[in-house]
This record gives structure tokens, C-alpha cells and sequence, in this order.
């Protein structure tokens, strides 16, 4: 995939830019063995993984309720059954976490 931010704004740009170090930072560090492994990092940069995840981790809590925010997230779905007990939701067949939704989208 492709990620331009060239018709952004300052702002929004230094944000995304974070938010993609983070997402390869992660990746990195949760497959540090398969890239220690086939040396494409060193014992010296694995170690570094979990203090520059914290550090990004720092550098985007500023932006975090902005972000949130910009997805819309309503209420009613943020009330769903989903979103008040992740683990007893998925206890059981959620179909798709989609039961309902179409007949109350379309009724």
C-alpha cells in the first residue's frame, strides 16, 4: 500500500507520518524474531523497539481525541454490544458482529 500525504496539511501530515511509525514500529517489534532471524535487524535494534514504541506512543497521545474523534464515531455505536464487553461479546457466534444491523438499517 501507498500512503501519500502530499495534499494535507502540515499538521494532519506530521500526525499520519506518526500514526505510520508507530504501525511499522509495532509490526517490527511483534515479528522481531522472524526479523532477527533472517538479520534484517540487529539484537541492538530489537532492544530499541519497545522504548521508540513508547516514545511514538507519547508523541501521538496529543492528537489522540482528535483522531478518535475524526472517525464519527457515534454513541449508539459506541454503546453497541461490542463496545461495552469486547470478551462476553465474542463468547459466542456474533455473526460477523452484524446481527441486526441491516434489519435496522433497512427497516
Amino acid at each position: 500500500a501507498v500512503v501519500s500525504t502530499q495534499s494535507t496539511g502540515d499538521d494532519t501530515k506530521g500526525v499520519l507520518q506518526s500514526l505510520l511509525h508507530l504501525h511499522l514500529v509495532s509490526y517490527v517489534k511483534d515479528n522481531a524474531a522472524w526479523f532477527l532471524t533472517h538479520s534484517i535487524i540487529t539484537p541492538d535494534q530489537s532492544k530499541q523497539l519497545t522504548s521508540k514504541f513508547d516514545e511514538l506512543c507519547r508523541v501521538i497521545a496529543a492528537d489522540a481525541l482528535p483522531l478518535i474523534e475524526s472517525f464519527k464515531i457515534s454513541d449508539e455505536m459506541l454503546s453497541a454490544p461490542i463496545g461495552r464487553d469486547w470478551v462476553s461479546f465474542n463468547d459466542g457466534d456474533n455473526r460477523g458482529e452484524l446481527d441486526g444491523f441491516f434489519d435496522a438499517e433497512h427497516n
